[in-house]
């Protein structure tokens, strides 16, 4: 009896937090005589599916999308990479997403990091973007500024 009620008040919670009609139109697929609500799990593992490909375009994809973000601090280089990789079922090598971050990187001594944590067989992402991140608290990096394209110039007057 416990397990239905938690099945009830997590359906209610699943379908008040979803912003669209999405997920309670999962949701209610899965209604059954037993579960009146749906089953929550049904519903997370359907959407689970719909919105994270596996197969090999999403493979070509998550590299495409990885490699349009761009390096600036590393923290929130780590930040936006991971985000992108949630979004996916497919599980990319550290060697890989390591490849990736070295071609964005400018700086010869962020490079080493990177190549060191290449060589360590226990290296990861997330180690090369602590230590990276490290080295920039250490040396006051900030974020580039965004030059603006629609800057007006001065002109001077005589």
């Amino acid at each position: 009896m416990k397990l239905y009620e938690d099945n009830a008040k997590m359906a209610a919670i699943f379908t008040l937090g979803q912003k669209t009609s999405a997920g309670a139109m999962v949701l209610a697929q899965t209604v059954t005589n037993e579960y009146v609500h749906g089953k929550v799990i049904e519903a997370f593992a359907t959407l689970d599916a719909e919105h994270q490909p596996v197969d090999v375009t999403s493979e070509v994809e998550l590299e495409q999308a990885l490699e349009k973000i761009p390096f600036g601090k590393a923290n929130d280089y780590h930040t936006r990479f991971v985000e992108v990789m949630a979004g996916y079922q497919y599980k990319m090598s550290e060697k890989a997403k390591l490849k990736i971050m070295v071609k964005k990187c400018t700086s010869p001594t962020y490079a080493v990091e990177i190549s060191k944590q290449m060589v360590d067989p226990n290296g990861t992402f997330a180690k090369a973007c602590s230590e990276i991140a490290e080295i920039q608290r250490l040396v006051h990096v900030t974020e580039p500024k965004k030059s603006n394209p629609k800057k007006e110039k001065e002109v001077s007057l005589l």
